[in-house]
This record gives structure tokens, sequence and C-alpha cells, in this order.
């Protein structure tokens, strides 16, 4: 038996946890904008979301963290009796969304409050993430592998045999979930006087390695 590939193995999984600080956000910002005609709808949503981008510009985040994520022009039918049923077109609707990642977490409460004043009115999935996870991946490996190499020592021990060398190892990095907040509004609630900037905390995320 002791000829057979892999016969006299010990496997075992050692995990390795470390929490680090988010050091960015990503902000998904939507300007969702109805009109009668195609121009009104289209000059109404440019106008805000220009005026979002402004704001957003002016607090510190650089074009190149900022991404037009969605354009959806679509037109609004009556079904009703009146229009005899057949979808008769009364307006439409136009969403423009916009991603941005902010490198400095100081910032996000204010961008928020600014954008949502400027025109925005939605604001989904704030998600607070590690922008570089190489050196958090490397010091969770490192933990793996010594709870893993431990774990086999002591199995090795138990059973009146001697450890010689890694014969194969495979690594995986489970998905965790990210914090976020969805933070959505009706344009009707989001005057200056009625809105105050939100407190968000960024907390810590939690990154696993299993070796």
């Amino acid at each position: 038996v002791t000829s057979q590939p892999y016969a006299r193995t010990i496997t075992v999984v050692g995990e390795g946890k470390i929490s680090a600080k988010p050091d960015i956000a990503m902000i998904s910002l939507s300007v969702v904008s109805k009109g009668a005609t195609v121009k009104q709808v289209t000059l109404d949503s440019n106008t805000k979301m220009n005026a979002v981008l402004a704001v957003v510009k002016g607090l510190g985040v650089n074009e190149k963290d900022l991404t037009t994520s969605q354009y959806n022009l679509y037109p609004d039918y009556d079904y009703s009796i009146v229009s005899g049923g057949q979808g008769k077109i009364k307006g439409y609707n136009l969403t423009q969304e916009v991603s941005i990642k902010v490198r400095d977490l100081q910032k996000v409460d204010d961008i928020l409050d600014g954008a949502t004043k400027a025109g925005a009115n939605q604001v989904g999935g704030l998600i607070f993430d590690i922008d570089d996870t190489g050196a958090v991946k490397k010091e969770a490996r490192g933990k793996a592998f010594v709870k893993a190499k431990e774990k086999a020592q002591e199995m090795a021990s138990m059973a009146g045999v001697r450890l010689g060398r890694v014969v194969t190892f495979t690594e995986d990095s489970p998905m965790a979930p990210r914090p976020y907040l969805n933070y959505a509004m009706e344009s009707k609630t989001m005057m200056a006087e009625a809105v105050a900037a939100p407190e968000i905390q960024p907390g810590s995320k939690e990154l696993t390695m299993n070796v």
C-alpha cells in the first residue's frame, strides 16, 4: 500500500482570517427623470446629472474614478380604458447611473449629501471595500498555512507517524458579504433644508483564505 501514490498522506484544511479597514467606497448615483417628450426628459436628466458630477468632482473625486454604468431611456405607456387599451405612449423615462470610487472615506457623507441635493434621486449599493487586497491575502494565507501545519502535526503525532514534505495543496478565498447601504429617496423629499447628511461608518472587512 505504501507504493501507491498519496497512500500515506494526511489532508488538512487551515483557515486564515484577517480583519482590515476598508480604504475605498463604491457608490452608485442615479438620476431618474420623467417627461412628455424625449427632448424634455433628456434635458432634465442631463442637467441634473451634470450638476451631480460637478459636486462630486468638486469634492475631490478624480474623473478616472467616475463611470457611467447605466443610460436607459424608455417610453411610458398608458393602458387605460381611455386610451383604448392599446398602450399609447404618454411620456418617457430616463435613468442615468454613475458609479463612483471614493478614495477618501471622510468625504462619503458629503458626497451623498451633495449629490442628492444636486439632483440624484436614487443612491443604491454603497459598498466599502479594500482597493488592493494583495497584502491582506498574503497575511491571511500565512495564517492558514500555519494552522494547516499544526493540524497535520497533531494528527501525525496521534497516529504515531512523522510528517514528510508537502505533497500538494490548494487555496481558496470564500466570498464574504460586503457591507453596503441602500439609500434611495423620492425627489420631493430632497430639499436642501429637509435632508441632513447621513453619517456613514465603514467598519471593518474580514478576508478569509483556506489552504
